[in-house]
């Protein structure tokens, strides 16, 4: 399945096309976009994290097509 993800700077983007997709295996969720995007689990904490503009927790489910938006703790808005 694609995600379109939206990453704050700090993440690794070696898993997001040029378009801002991610591939993911069917059963993929949040927690799984944080792994590959490296974020460390002392940062996962303090990242607002929404999928479909809606604010989500580690483990929500991800969905072919959902968009991931991802807000870093010192992120203006």
């Amino acid at each position: 399945m694609k995600v379109r993800v939206y990453a704050a700077g700090f993440c690794s983007f070696e898993h997001i096309d040029e378009e801002g997709f991610m591939n993911l295996p069917a059963d993929a969720s949040l927690n799984d976009v944080y792994k590959r995007l490296r974020i460390p689990l002392l940062l996962r904490k303090v990242v607002f994290a929404a999928v479909n503009y809606e604010q989500a927790k580690l483990a929500t489910k991800l969905e072919d097509g959902d968009v991931v938006s991802l807000l870093g703790p010192l992120s203006g808005g």
